[in-house]
């Protein structure tokens, strides 16, 4: 019983002890007022001028917004996390009721001023004025600034769509040069030696639909005196939805234009079905062209190429419809040459011709034979042949793009 008793009394001492060392609000206004009195924000941080301000960074990635191949647009949605030491900034907390932080404006005190070098419209640097900066007690500042970043990423795009692609954010710090501030990034403890860059932290990122990280970098780098601060992201192109929706229907429609050998030419429908599919195969190639760059550097696109290919050996497959409706209406009493015979009848010479019609008993087993080299017979031998060879053309594009490719 005396214990139960004894808490609230102990929990009533603590709490009157802990009070003593809390502020109000008049503690905080005292000390931005006495900081502030004669602070001047366009002097940079560090009192002693000799040596550089040391600004800490590290990028944190939110999200890939976008990246328009056609334009070259990429954007990202990140933070960065900054820190540097202002001495002017600094404070006795015993003196202000044990205050070890404040939250103030970023257009009351300096910060570090980077500029983004790449952008895909406008020059801007990196703040936001809807972040304060945390200042603690030593003069360590902390700013978050959050932005969506815009800029130009030259695609690649000779594996689409099985690229992998490199974008970089490129910001240069204009205002003070390396002997002035001295800008690294915040190592992370995975890595292994020193001469490793740091990483992009991804503990916020949200997954895209389209691109995967496979590797990140961070570094910053001597440029003209001045610093310069790079962030790369190396991306690969969740391909799926491209083979899915465009590869396989686009293969699929240009092979079956070999199929038209397996009409009947009777039918009258053998050029127009060619026509048809052929233009099929252009209205593919025109989708490809609005998604890829106006650029034949460093290389246009394999699946270009390959329906290209598909087009050329479409139209040599209509002027094989034709030539073979061509064959077929060609009139019988006109004299089949002898290569033709050689080629699709495998009669050799004509001397073999008079032993089988000599061989060959009445009128019936001469027309027996002529039939068996008619222009007729002609025509079908040519379409089995245009067909077999057509596939077989069609199976090595696709092998060798896939070979490349993958």
């Amino acid at each position: 019983m005396r214990f139960l008793n004894f808490v609230p009394k102990a929990l009533s001492f603590l709490c009157i002890f802990s009070s003593t060392y809390s502020y109000n609000v008049t503690d905080e206004d005292n000390l931005i007022k006495d900081l502030f009195s004669n602070y001047n924000k366009e002097l940079r941080a560090g009192s002693d001028r000799t040596y550089p301000v040391n600004v800490s960074i590290a990028f944190y990635l939110y999200a890939i917004k976008e990246f328009v191949e056609s334009s070259s647009k990429f954007t990202v949605n990140g933070v960065f996390w900054t820190v540097w030491r202002d001495d002017r900034l600094s404070w006795d907390p015993t003196k202000y009721n044990n205050i070890t932080r404040i939250i103030v404006s970023q257009d009351k005190i300096w910060t570090p001023m980077l500029v983004n070098i790449n952008p895909f419209k406008e020059v801007a640097g990196l703040r936001n004025y809807l972040v304060n900066i945390i200042v603690e007690s030593d003069g360590s500042c902390k700013w978050t600034p959050m932005q969506s970043f815009d800029v130009i990423c030259d695609a690649d795009v000779t594996n689409y769509p099985f690229d992998k692609q490199y974008c970089m954010l490129k910001f240069h710090a204009y205002s003070l040069e390396e002997e002035c501030m001295n800008v690294t990034f915040r190592r992370s403890r995975v890595l292994l030696s020193n001469n490793e860059s740091s990483k992009v932290i991804l503990s916020n990122y949200e997954e895209s639909g389209l691109w995967k990280i496979k590797d990140t970098e961070c570094y910053s780098q001597s440029s003209n005196r001045f610093s310069e601060v790079i962030i790369g992201l190396h991306l690969k192109r969740r391909s799926v939805y491209y083979i899915v929706g465009l590869i396989l229907p686009m293969t699929f429609v240009s092979i079956l234009q070999s199929f038209v050998f397996l009409l009947p030419n009777d039918s009258g429908e053998r050029v127009g079905f060619s026509v048809t599919v052929l233009l099929a195969s252009v209205v593919f190639l025109t989708i490809i062209q609005g998604k890829l760059p106006e650029s034949s550097e460093p290389n246009i696109s394999l699946l270009g190429l390959l329906l290209l290919g598909f087009i050329s050996e479409g139209t040599l497959v209509t002027l094989c419809v034709i030539l073979s409706s061509n064959i077929h209406l060609s009139e019988e009493s006109k004299p089949v040459p002898n290569w033709v015979k050689v080629v699709f009848c495998f009669k050799p010479t004509k001397e073999r011709d008079t032993n089988i019609l000599k061989v060959a008993a009445g009128e019936s087993s001469r027309k027996k034979a002529s039939e068996l080299c008619s222009w007729i017979h002609i025509a079908r031998k040519f379409d089995k042949l245009c067909f077999i060879i057509s596939l077989l053309l069609y199976a090595t594009q696709i092998f060798i793009y896939f070979a490349i490719v993958l």
